[in-house]
Parts: structure tokens; sequence; C-alpha cells
């Protein structure tokens, strides 16, 4: 099951990684000359950049993928032993797990 917390986290973690040197380094590369006020500088715009855009960028991430996964949908062919015909019908998530070795008819066929 997707956890939109969990999946919201792990996109902010990676964004972070990604932002925060990039952001650095073109910072220090819009400076003639390398110092150490320079690096500080880099360094902080790189946070301030990451605070104010990983966190809102990931959330919504998370709740496009929570979205589009929740409301897929696969169409399939269904061929059925015995039966010279097949069935084209529209393969719906089970509502709930699988257990004690019984499944649920979803895809509606008699």
């Amino acid at each position: 099951m997707l956890k939109v917390d969990t999946l919201k986290k792990q996109l902010k973690d990676g964004l972070t990684e990604i932002y925060k040197p990039a952001i650095e380094q073109i910072i220090l590369a819009s400076y003639p000359t390398e110092t150490t006020y320079g690096n500080e500088k880099a360094k902080e715009l790189a946070e301030m950049f990451d605070d104010l855009t990983s966190d809102m960028f990931a959330e919504l991430l998370a709740n496009a993928i929570d979205y589009y996964v929740k409301n897929i949908s696969i169409t399939g062919t269904v061929i059925t032993v015995g039966s010279p015909t097949t069935q084209t019908a529209r393969i719906n998530a089970a509502p709930m797990p699988v257990s004690a070795g019984k499944i649920p008819n979803t895809l509606g066929i008699s």
C-alpha cells in the first residue's frame, strides 16, 4: 500500500541531495573569485532554496503519484477455460488484501 507521508519524505530527501549542491555550485560559479565569505553565502543560499522548495515540491509529487496510483485502470482480455470466447474486462484493484485463499471477483465476470 502506498504511504504518502513516506513517499513525501523520500522525495524530499532526494530533492535535498540534488538541490543543495546544485544551487551552491551555481552561486559559486557566479562569483569572480573563491573566498571564505562567498563559500558561506553560497551554502546559506543553497539551504534557503532547499527550505523554500523541497518540502512543497515533494508534497506535490507525492500527492500526484498517490492520485494516479489509486486511480489506475487496467483493461485486459480474459480467457476462460472451456469457453471458445474471450471477454474484455476492466481489472479493478481488490478492495482489501486477499485472505484465506479466497480471491474476489474483481473482473465482474459471472
